[in-house]
């Protein structure tokens, strides 16, 4: 008992002492800074953070609100560190400080903090102006990183009826927490009002950089996407200089995560096909820049010591939280921006009509496996579809999105299920969901390498056993799995959609592979072949579609040496994502085909 005894003195003396402790704590005072930078036009300090500051003391210093710290600093989400570079919005006054002022116009709303229909206040109507403020018009809070022009391009107005509706001194430089959006009627009696000077109609849609061409229509209230245009290859014959920014982290003390382990191979990938490109006399007038995110502390030092300014094409960060202000920059300055490796920047894509998502997401490999089964299926005379799952698995993911997929498109199916652990001779009680005579189209929706194992075993013995003719749909893990014996993927003419395939017998391949060698004195890696792919395609667009090349590249498939590209809206008025898959079959005499 005496050790606990001396333990609990000791626990009663700690806390006696503790408000001791607490009264001698004194927070580390906050100097305002002396440096500022330039971000899309708005002045930030270049706050240090010190031990013993808080995010509540540096706001009271500057005389802003925690949460527009918060807003300029995503990074804030993993904590306030020591050592730390804040950016902290400058502020003209206490009043600024509480929440910049809005321009003679729309007033705050308390009801919702994002898009809500208000009715302005209704002065004597003695001009057009005071008239307009009259109607409803649909209100949008201006995100802090948004210009007007972002946001004419967002609702498909122009900038000239944001100034007009709202009232809005453009030669101030007070930021512009919300406007209302001019509708219909609005644009309409802009146009009739500058028809006299301007001499032509309102171009009240966006314009293309290569042929100027207006695209009109209705104005929607909600986001739209950005106009599609017809374009041709003659479109590129106005030539003039593009410059491609790869922006990587080239210090591999900066690893934020396992991608950027690989950065150089991916630039070296790159490199190799800036060289291929050059001898074809596509680099002409086409210039990389290669920017060092290590030599900043993050994307915004990056950002605001200019270094995407002149940019016709942003290639990079690998990272999220790298590519999330670079994204943002890209949308409010027009220029087409691709996150090269990392699927979890998805989210990026979402209102941002300039974003390419370049690697494939494998979880929508089933549906375009369905797709193709759809197309051999139209024949129901020679074609039966089957679903083979594991016992206990009919609410799994894979499963329902698999019958859903197939009823959706009015495919006829059978479906068979066993429990894979119930011992052999399956085989003969699986014939039965299958058809002779016919081509039986199997899926097999399941990642499971002992159930898929065990299902392509018992269809090998009722291919061989009762000559039915068998040809089984997979998912692309499937080729990583070592328990499977090889062969049943030939017997069974195995079909698998591949994010990543490389055919080492095209000739294309066998060109970058040497000339990698030659150039690096090593393997290229998959890296390496995504750099490759990813400059070869935008240059190629560029080459042919000039200035109008975000656009026409929108739902064109094409085939490179390691990935297939398709680019297709992930929803209307946000980014591309790709879509396209190589489809490999293995057939008889082990050879693996490129379909």
């Amino acid at each position: 008992m005496r050790p606990l005894i001396l333990s609990l003195c000791c626990l009663a003396l700690v806390a006696g002492s503790w408000p001791a402790a607490a009264q001698d704590f004194v927070p580390t005072p906050v100097e305002i800074s002396g440096d500022k930078v330039n971000i899309g036009g708005r002045i930030f300090y270049m706050h240090k953070v010190l031990k013993g500051q808080t995010l509540y003391s540096i706001s009271k210093a500057y005389g802003v609100t925690v949460e527009s710290i918060q807003q300029a600093n995503p990074s804030l989400s993993d904590g306030l560190k020591a050592g730390a570079i804040l950016y902290i919005p400058q502020v003209s006054s206490p009043e600024t400080a509480a929440g910049p002022e809005v321009p003679a116009g729309p007033e705050e709303s308390s009801l919702s903090p994002q898009e809500q229909v208000t009715e302005t206040p209704q002065p004597a109507a003695k001009d057009r102006k005071q008239q307009d403020r009259k109607k409803k018009y649909k209100k949008y809070n201006v995100k802090w990183y948004e210009s007007l022009d972002d946001v004419a391009v967002k609702f498909n107005v122009t900038v000239e009826a944001l100034v007009s509706l709202n009232g809005i001194d453009t030669d101030s430089d007070k930021r512009i927490r919300s406007v209302l959006i001019p509708d219909d009627a609005y644009m309409k009696s802009m146009g009739e009002r500058e028809a006299g000077n301007a001499g032509s109609p309102l171009q009240s849609g966006i314009q293309t950089d290569t042929a100027a061409e207006t695209v009109t229509g209705e104005q929607p209230d909600a986001v739209t996407e950005r106009p599609s245009v017809s374009v041709s290859p003659a479109a590129a014959t106005e030539k003039q200089d593009y410059t491609i920014s790869i922006v990587l982290p080239f210090n591999a003390s900066r690893l934020t995560d396992g991608l950027n382990a690989y950065t150089a191979d991916f630039y070296a990938g790159v490199l190799t096909a800036a060289a291929s490109l050059k001898e074809q006399g596509q680099m002409d007038g086409i210039t990389i820049r290669a920017v060092d995110l290590s030599r900043y502390s993050s994307s915004w030092e990056m950002l605001s010591d200019g270094a995407l300014e002149g940019s016709s094409l942003i290639i990079g960060p690998i990272s999220e939280r790298d590519l999330q202000p670079v994204a943002a920059y890209g949308l409010r300055n027009r220029i087409p921006t691709v996150s090269p490796l990392d699927l979890k920047t998805a989210g990026l894509a979402e209102n941002n009509p300039y974003f390419y998502i370049f690697p494939p997401k494998s979880d929508l490999a089933l549906s375009h496996q369905i797709d193709k089964i759809a197309v051999r299926a139209a024949d129901t005379s020679s074609v039966s579809v089957t679903v083979i799952y594991e016992q206990g698995y009919e609410f799994s993911d894979a499963v329902v999105e698999t019958v859903t997929a197939l009823q959706e498109r009015d495919i006829p199916y059978r479906t068979f299920h066993y429990d894979f652990l119930s011992g052999r001779g399956i085989d003969s009680v699986m014939v039965k969901s299958l058809r002779p005579s016919v081509t039986n189209c199997v899926l097999v929706p399941s990642m499971s390498e002992a159930f898929i194992t065990d299902a392509l075993r018992n269809l090998n013995l009722i291919e061989s056993a009762y000559d039915y003719n068998v040809e089984v749909y997979g998912l692309s893990k499937w080729k990583s799995f070592e328990t499977i014996e090889t062969h049943y993927f030939h017997s069974l003419d195995l079909r698998l959609a591949m994010s990543y395939h490389i055919d080492y017998g095209d000739t294309l391949t066998a060109d970058f592979i040497a000339r990698y060698r030659a150039a690096f004195n090593t393997e290229p890696t998959s890296f390496a072949y995504q750099g490759h792919d990813i400059l070869t395609f935008f240059v190629n667009a560029i080459n042919t579609y000039g200035n109008s090349f975000p656009e026409a590249i929108i739902n064109e498939r094409k085939s490179l040496i390691q990935s297939d590209v398709l680019f297709l809206p992930t929803a209307p008025g946000s980014g591309y994502e790709n879509r396209a898959f190589k489809d490999i079959l293995f057939t008889e005499g082990w050879t693996v085909l490129s379909e």
